[in-house]
């Protein structure tokens, strides 16, 4: 097991800039709102999984998904992510193997994530190179 197995609460999600990003990028820009809701999950097994998502989404009109409109449905996946897949713990850093993702784009890739940990909280950058579009923050609250 690692420091950061169990069951974390999305607590926070925001954007970092350092001003090179053009005029969309800003500093405290909140992407999912002020109540963003989400579960990340580390298994002893070296398992992972997250989902984030606006905590204020609006329930689609249509009685079943596969019934919605073209437009509800994206709707629906504006701002909600989720992956899984293999990861591991290297202390200031977590890598997340990725294998399932609703950005299909990310299968197959290995996200670097910076970490701070402490006894309740778990502080997640993504790495960062110059002139990069501004550094998602993701702030987690340990559940177990």
């Amino acid at each position: 097991m690692t420091p950061i197995t169990g069951t974390w609460r999305l607590d926070d999600y925001y954007l970092e800039s350092d001003g090179t990003e053009g005029p969309d990028g800003g500093n405290g820009a909140r992407p999912l709102g002020d109540v963003p809701l989400g579960r990340l999950l580390y298994g002893p097994d070296g398992y992972m999984a997250v989902q984030y998502m606006p905590g204020d989404r609006p329930p689609l009109d249509s009685p079943n998904w596969r019934w919605a409109t073209d437009a509800e449905r994206l709707g629906a996946v504006r701002g909600y992510g989720a992956y899984s897949g293999r990861y591991e713990w290297h202390g200031d850093l977590v890598l997340h193997h990725i294998e399932a993702c609703l950005y299909p784009n990310w299968i197959g890739v290995t996200l670097v994530r910076k970490a701070v940990l402490t006894e309740s909280w778990l502080v997640l950058r993504a790495e960062r190179r110059l002139g990069d579009p501004p550094t998602p923050v993701l702030v987690w609250e340990r559940l177990r």
